[in-house]
């Protein structure tokens, strides 16, 4: 837990105390970690009890969510709320990327506001071309994240290159609506979604971009949850969105690298060049992967 008491928090969120909060404000600066990008934990910034968690919960990534999942009239005391928790914190064993509203409704100013505090990123939702890369590049130095949830960007993802561009994460009920393709095709047997999440894996991989799968809404479903994980891992994906902390810990579980076994065939090819091991024949391409 990073504060012992939050009832004094919990009481500024609930009466939109905008100044009590800004006094809250700390001065340290957080150091964090970078990490395998597993598991991105979305955490909405006025949900004081779930901010207080973010250093024990083992996501590789923790989304501090302005945009979606935040109403209204909480989005000024989550933004202030955020900035609380970050500047009060000394160090995390995980990424902090903060999710901010669309550029036009609201973004830009989140990202002024936030940009001060130490963290790793910001996630742009919304986007649909490079234009929105660079407008967001424009107000902050930090790493930049995207969401592909508009047919416009799906379908130019490759035109998507910015040097501090480094991940997208589909959000596919957003995506199917700009489709308008329903939902019921998030099914682990339609080939649609198949190809959909192919398409957005291999055209991240093919600029170099670290592609995050998509959030599970239905998180009670954890068998549900662990197939959709096992899918998208086959389809090339580096990790998944979650809203649980048991999504969480199945994520990490199904995107571990076994790390022993690649270890293993290093060094004795770097020793004997090609070998052959339970039936695998290691050349240079097996040892590069």
């Amino acid at each position: 837990m990073i504060f012992k008491n939050i009832k004094e928090l919990e009481e500024i969120v609930n009466s939109n105390n905008i100044q009590k909060a800004l006094s809250l404000i700390g001065n340290k600066k957080l150091k964090t970690k970078k990490t395998k990008r597993k598991s991105a934990l979305m955490v909405s910034g006025h949900q004081v009890k779930h901010l207080n968690k973010i250093d024990e919960i083992p996501a590789d990534i923790i989304i501090l969510n302005l945009e979606d999942g935040v109403a209204k009239e909480k989005k000024e005391i989550a933004k202030i709320m955020i900035a609380v928790f970050l500047s009060n914190i000394s160090t995390l064993d995980k990424e902090i990327i903060i999710r901010v509203n669309a550029l036009n409704e609201g973004g830009s100013e989140d990202i002024k506001f936030l940009d001060r505090f130490s963290f790793d990123g910001f996630r742009i939702p919304k986007i649909k071309g490079i234009e929105d890369i660079n407008d967001a590049s424009i107000l902050t130095n930090k790493e930049l994240h995207a969401s592909i949830e508009t047919k416009e960007a799906f379908h130019n993802l490759t035109d998507l290159i910015h040097p501090r561009l480094t991940t997208f994460y589909i959000g596919i009920y957003d995506l199917l609506n700009s489709l308008n393709i329903n939902h019921s095709i998030i099914d682990l047997n339609n080939p649609l979604i198949h190809h959909i999440l192919s398409e957005f894996s291999l055209k991240s991989r093919f600029i170099e971009k670290t592609p995050i799968g998509f959030v599970y809404q239905k998180y009670k479903d954890l068998e549900g949850f662990s197939k959709w994980c096992l899918l998208q891992k086959n389809l090339g994906f580096q990790g998944v969105g979650c809203i649980t902390p048991s999504q969480v810990e199945i994520a990490n579980n199904i995107f571990k690298e076994d790390l022993e076994f690649a270890k293993m065939i290093v060094e004795r090819f770097e020793k004997i060049g090609p070998f052959t091991i339970n039936g695998l024949y290691v050349d240079e391409p097996i040892y590069k992967n």
